[in-house]
């Protein structure tokens, strides 16, 4: 039995051995065979390049063909094929249409790399320049514009000249591509080019007219005086193009709007302004996030304020891409948001922090939330970041303090109950050293500036100074983070000044005296300032510091040891900063032994109580490690720039002007145009003048019922390969139709040159298909964003689930997972609703005990 087994083994094996041996012999020889394998290049195409140089100097243009096909593949494949450059050119006057494109595919990758070889087929280029295909035409001039050598320019810039006004727009495009290539290579062409680019203004193809304004932008982007005559007509085409296009004319049309109408805030918004912004409004539907992006930035820089609304969902929409296109987008949505935060007010459920987002999306996340915190959204929003603060991750927890701060500041109705909920955050001592930090530095800004006292006066709490101190002073013995114990120290000496403070202080520096050596850097630096402020007070002279004199006068013993022990310790302590702050304050504060000095420093202690001051809003101020605390640039950068992202001027950002002070007048942005229709400009068709539409951000064009210019016959039609690979505009379009979307029936008019399978019906019914087409795609454009796939559970469950019920858990907002989060729910859409009655009670619970 053993033996049969073996046997059958190995009989397996040899069968394995002689299929594998048989497939590569048939990949090797499939033209041979006749056999159509173009996937077999890709095969090993690195280990068989030694056979390519033979084959390209064979005489058989089968074999050239293959081997050119296995050199793009092994470039495709990231291997380097520079080596073969010479081969290669050697077959660029090939009479083979399919070799001439596979030489002009290799060596448009690897022309700059060899630009003197590349230099030698100079003359084939220009001869085909003037071939019967329009792909050799444009492939040879993308080729000759690839050369990187400086004395090819004038040859290039002829070859621009000339294929500028040819007749296919594919070969329009490819030079108005090489224009910016040419201005890198050689700046002073820059007046000739600039006259090429002008007279290309003219395009009316749809296909050619993006890159046209490419060129346009990268020669002369302010030469707003050629653009006038062209306005109205982009703007009816503007649906009609490819997405880059889009991107580059709305870009090109945002900064020409800004130099040529007024600012619509104050003045009235022209006819033709308003004729841009609704043409710019379907492009937020498209789904290109770069197009929408485009349109984002037109609105926000031109549109007023009462349809500023517009650009609110497709952001939230694009927040669902990927992480990097959602990081851009939440950049521009925290800039949108810090001037007019009231946009994303009913979509505050999309901005909660999810387990799957990543650190960088987590903290913009917060502080959009931040931003967002109003009346209307703190029902959803403040039970959310109170959970946040239970957060496994740091800056989670942290940056959920400072978005609870915010809420109290903003909102004087809820400043108490976030006040008592950062005391019990810090109670409970569960908190992380940051968090901590953060959280008492809040307790600190909210009684620096009021917002607790005000609070109370209106809501008649009994909440007093002397509670809230004593609760701190209490706190110490559980506060582990420097950074939170530097805050009681310091909110204990800004108090320091009343009758009060200033005997708590004392009993407050007692306590820190015992264990000063054990302190952080930052806990030192406070002691020793409320030291300082304590024997200044205390040898005070004024009337109002004079009384808080009198009763430090009674522990002046006291208070002079402290202030000795713990300036003595400063001393030889191990950090520098400790040291440095020591000496500083010891000048402005001598301790006993130091009279010899103060001879020198007369004039010094003259002003010790405003250095005192001074020193303390510099090293101990309120907004150190703020959520935002980010320097912003004034005038802000331009929307969906490059620059607005990184937070600093990328290179070649120019940002859009100011609002001119009064219009130009007189000027002519070209005939009337209807939206979406194109004129005839230039002698050539204008795409057969379409209507543009656009179907879930995906853009076709429905043909008027007008003679094209350019007619084939019915004849020529019967060959459909002779047809669409002719150079007719007709043809042109054609391919280009063939490429719409089903959802979009196009109608030709009587006599055209291709009809769809209902050709038999009568022309009006035609019409009312078109019609009702139409309908159905507006129908669509408008449903479009309420198809959308909602995300998903686990994108909108809060970072972190609450424990416990009440109004404080997630309980409140996150049981309906099914909700859309871009839509308010029913308590946030019932007018009767109010939000902010919610929380008349602490966020974390049991915090009212203290208060009692």
């Amino acid at each position: 039995m053993a033996e049969y087994l073996s046997k059958a083994m190995a009989l397996a094996q040899d069968a394995a051995k002689l299929s594998l041996r048989f497939s590569e012999g048939l990949m090797d020889n499939a033209l041979e065979f006749g056999l159509d394998t173009p996937g077999g290049f890709y095969d090993n195409a690195e280990f068989k390049l030694a056979q390519v140089g033979k084959d390209l100097g064979s005489g058989s243009d089968k074999e050239k063909i293959s081997g050119m096909k296995r050199l793009l593949a092994a470039v495709a494949k990231g291997h380097d094929a520079s080596s073969y450059f010479a081969d290669v050119v050697k077959n660029v006057a090939s009479g083979n249409l399919e070799m001439r494109r596979l030489v002009y595919m290799y060596l448009l990758r690897y022309a700059e790399q060899e630009p003197d070889l590349a230099l030698l087929s100079v003359n084939t280029f220009q001869r085909d320049l003037t071939d019967s295909s329009q792909v050799i035409r444009a492939m040879a001039l993308r080729v000759m514009s690839s050369i990187r050598v400086p004395v090819i320019s004038p040859i290039v810039m002829l070859a621009i000249r000339k294929l500028a006004d040819d007749r296919s727009p594919h070969v329009r495009k490819t030079a108005a591509l090489a224009v910016p290539k040419l201005l890198r290579l050689d700046g002073s062409l820059r007046d000739e080019l600039e006259g090429v680019v002008e007279r290309m203004l003219s395009e009316t193809s749809p296909l050619a007219v993006g890159s046209v304004i490419q060129a346009f932008r990268a020669v002369c982007p302010t030469k707003y005086h050629v653009v006038h005559g062209h306005f109205r007509r982009w703007c009816a085409m503007l649906a009609q193009l490819d997405e880059w296009g889009q991107i580059e004319l709305a870009k090109l049309l945002t900064a020409y709007a800004r130099t040529q109408f007024a600012d619509p805030e104050t003045a009235e918004l022209d006819a033709d302004h308003a004729l841009l912004l609704r043409s710019v409004q379907p492009l937020l539907q498209n789904r290109n996030g770069a197009v929408v992006m485009a349109a984002v930035s037109a609105y926000c820089h031109l549109a007023p304020a009462a349809q500023m609304a517009a650009v609110a969902r497709p952001l939230v929409r694009l927040m669902r891409a990927s992480r990097e296109t959602a990081y851009v987008v939440l950049t521009n949505i925290l800039d949108i948001a810090r001037r007019t935060p009231a946009l994303f007010y009913p979509h505050v459920r999309s901005f909660f922090v999810a387990a799957s987002d990543p650190p960088m999306t987590r903290r913009i996340k917060l502080r959009v939330l931040a931003l967002l915190v109003h009346a209307d959204t703190v029902g959803i929003l403040v039970p959310e970041i109170a959970s946040y603060t239970r957060s496994a991750q740091g800056d989670v927890a942290a940056g959920a303090v400072d978005v609870i701060l915010g809420c109290a500041q903003r909102l004087p109705a809820a400043a108490v109950d976030c006040f008592q909920s950062l005391l019990l955050l810090l109670q409970q001592g569960e908190a992380r050293d940051e968090v901590a930090g953060r959280a008492m530095r809040a307790v600190r800004v909210l009684l620096l500036d009021g917002s607790v006292r005000d609070a109370q006066e209106r809501q008649r709490r009994t909440m007093t100074l002397y509670d809230i101190l004593c609760f701190l002073a209490a706190l110490l013995g559980r506060l582990k983070a420097d950074a939170a114990r530097a805050h009681v120290f310091a909110l204990v000496r800004e108090f320091a000044r009343t009758k009060f403070g200033c005997l708590h202080g004392l009993d407050v520096l007692r306590a820190a005296a015992k264990g000063f050596r054990d302190e952080g850097a930052g806990a030192k630096m406070q002691v020793l300032e409320l030291s300082a402020w304590l024997v200044r007070l205390m040898n005070s002279s004024g009337e109002e510091q004079g009384a808080l004199g009198a009763s430090l006068e009674r522990h002046r013993e006291a208070v002079v040891d402290l202030h000795a022990y713990v300036f003595t310790l400063a001393r030889y302590d191990t950090s520098f900063d400790v040291r440095d702050r020591a000496r500083t304050l010891r000048a402005l504060c001598p301790l006993a032994g130091d009279e010899a000095h103060s001879g020198e420093l007369a004039h010094v202690l003259e002003h010790a109580d405003e250095l005192l001051l001074l020193l303390q809003l510099r090293n101990g101020g309120m907004l150190d490690g703020a959520l935002d605390s980010r320097p912003r640039r004034a005038g802000g950068y331009t929307v969906g720039s490059l620059s607005l992202t990184l937070d600093r001027p990328a290179s070649g950002y120019a940002g859009l002007a100011a609002w001119p002070a009064e219009k130009p007048r007189g000027v002519d942005r070209g005939p009337l145009v209807a939206d979406g229709a194109a004129g005839d400009v230039g002698g050539r068709s204008v795409g057969g003048g379409a209507r543009a539409i656009t179907i879930a951000g995906i853009s076709g064009r429905v043909a008027q019922a007008q003679a094209p210019e350019y007619s084939t016959p019915r004849s020529a039609v019967d060959d459909l390969d002779a047809f669409l690979d002719s150079e007719d505009d007709r043809a042109v379009q054609v391919r280009q139709l063939a490429q719409a979307p089903r959802a979009v029936v196009y109608r030709q008019p009587s006599g055209s040159l291709y009809t769809s399978s209902s050709s038999s019906s009568s022309s009006s019914e035609s019409e009312s298909e078109s019609e009702e087409s139409g309908e159905s795609s507006s129908r669509l454009e408008e449903s479009g964003e309420e198809s959308e796939e909602e995300p998903s559970e686990d994108e909108r469950s809060p970072f972190m689930p609450s424990h416990g019920g009440g109004s404080g858990s997630n309980a409140d907002h996150g049981g309906d997972s099914d909700s859309d989060p871009d839509h308010n729910s029913n308590s946030d859409s019932d007018p009767g609703h109010d939000s902010a009655a919610e929380h008349t009670r602490p966020l974390i619970e049991d915090t009212s005990k203290y208060w009692q």
